[in-house]
């Protein structure tokens, strides 16, 4: 008798991940988007408001924005359509402290319990490090791994994903609850900058600095930490490069100088509503598949 071929795996995630749609369609990949509110008016993230329309209206705006996790009934949706392909689905997604999306897709999976294998995995990371998670699994179901094997691989790589961030943006800080009102009023009048890193999933303010500067030389001790074979990318809201960016790539080449160029990559809407339009951060991968 012949062997049962594996069944088709299927990659499920969220906007977070930050990947361009074209490669997501041409690996079958489906993206659910976050969305963002700015008072009365809500957008679709990458899909009705891009990555620079977000970071212009966030500059621009007086209040901070919020962030809301796909439905429910989105991913209800998204699984539907796969288990009536017969495919196993795994279903990778921000870390659960920064957005509701895993506890929805949890919910979601329920009434295909019995019908449809669908493994979902809290990344405990974000941007950059979500993202290379996304195409280590394409990569994975590309081999004809099984999905329990490929899900098993996938946690062993959450543990190669680092960063740290730094942000000025006291009202971000306070609105995100990362700093109580009187710690960003306090932080604001002696001009601290805190340094936020990625503890278990959250973006935590771990210690405190008296300028941007100072934050940039933090950030490139922490960089020294790694080797130069490791993937770096500085992580912002804006997808274009500005002062501080040129800043720390310029400071970050003095410590490797073998690595040419240090990519600007968006953090995407959950983490840019922590750090605001003007937090930066650097994000480290050292998995390999």
């Amino acid at each position: 008798m012949a062997a049962r071929r594996p069944a088709a795996v299927r990659i499920v995630t969220d906007s977070a991940a930050r990947l361009p749609r074209a490669w997501a369609e041409a690996n079958g990949v489906i993206i659910l988007p976050h969305r963002v509110r700015f008072g009365a008016d809500c957008y679709q993230e990458d899909v009705d408001l891009n990555e620079a329309e977000l970071a212009v209206k966030a500059s621009r705006a007086k209040q901070p924005f919020d962030v809301e996790a796909p439905s429910i009934e989105e991913f209800a949706r998204a699984y539907e359509l796969l288990a009536h392909s017969r495919a196993e689905v795994i279903s990778i997604h921000i870390a659960s402290p920064l957005s509701q999306t895993v506890q929805h897709a949890l919910q979601a999976r329920q009434p295909f319990l019995g019908q449809c294998e669908i493994h979902i995995l809290d990344s405990q990371t974000m941007a950059m490090g979500l993202n290379a998670l996304v195409q280590a699994a394409i990569t994975l179901a590309k081999r004809n791994l099984p999905a329990m094997e490929i899900v098993t691989r996938l946690r062993g790589l959450m543990q190669d994903a680092f960063g740290i961030f730094i942000s000025d943006d006291m009202a971000y800080l306070q609105h995100s609850k990362r700093l109580r009102p009187a710690q960003a009023l306090l932080g604001e009048m002696l001009q601290v900058v805190p340094c936020l890193s990625i503890e278990q999933g959250d973006l935590i303010a771990a210690e405190k600095v008296r300028s941007f500067e100072r934050g940039i030389e933090r950030i490139v001790e922490f960089a020294s930490e790694f080797e130069e074979d490791a993937q770096f990318a500085i992580v912002q809201l804006s997808p274009h490069p500005n002062e501080r960016t040129q800043a720390l790539a310029e400071a970050l080449r003095e410590v490797f100088p073998k690595i040419q160029r240090f990519p600007v990559q968006t953090c995407g809407a959950a983490v840019g509503r922590i750090i605001g339009p003007r937090g930066i951060g650097l994000m480290i991968y050292e998995g390999k598949v």
